[in-house]
């Protein structure tokens, strides 16, 4: 799939792909599907396989714990479902569209063929994710922290 010049700077700057080469962005992206969602679509459900990611071009996805408690919103530009894609574990919430959106699918198969090919590529890749892993439980511990103290003045 061709991108454009700025669509590729945009995408460089998602902290999944920072710092990955203009080559090695291209090639990523060469193995893209686009696809279109309606509102209310389900891109992925907690405990599924995780077989693909999603990069939000425009529109907005929520995410779910399995119990259906609204985590997050995720507006385009971003990510969603890298870390199962990378690790291969199961979905740990479900995803669906606020309003209708454009994506890019990556799938798990080309990626591993992608990443055998380019052992820097996958460095980098897993690099990215130890760090965004690693920002989101020291926001969840703070938002654990945060609770704990409100429920402490109740």
């Amino acid at each position: 799939m061709a991108l454009s010049s700025s669509l590729l700077g945009m995408l460089q700057k998602l902290p999944v792909f920072q710092d990955l080469s203009p080559t090695q962005l291209k090639q990523l992206f060469g193995i893209c599907l686009q696809e279109n969602y309606e509102k209310g679509a389900s891109l992925c459900k907690a405990g599924e396989k995780s077989d693909r990611m999603f990069v939000l071009l425009s529109g907005e996805g929520a995410i779910y714990t399995p119990g259906n408690v609204l985590l997050v919103r995720e507006k385009a530009i971003t990510t969603i479902g890298e870390a199962g894609l990378l690790t291969g574990e199961p979905r740990s919430a479900s995803v669906s569209t606020e309003s209708p959106v454009k994506a890019l699918l990556i799938r798990r198969g080309s990626l591993s063929k992608l990443m055998q090919e380019d052992p820097a590529l996958a460095t980098r890749l897993y690099r990215n994710m130890m760090v965004m892993l690693r920002q989101k439980l020291i926001a969840a511990d703070r938002r654990i922290e945060e609770l704990s103290r409100n429920r402490g003045k109740g």
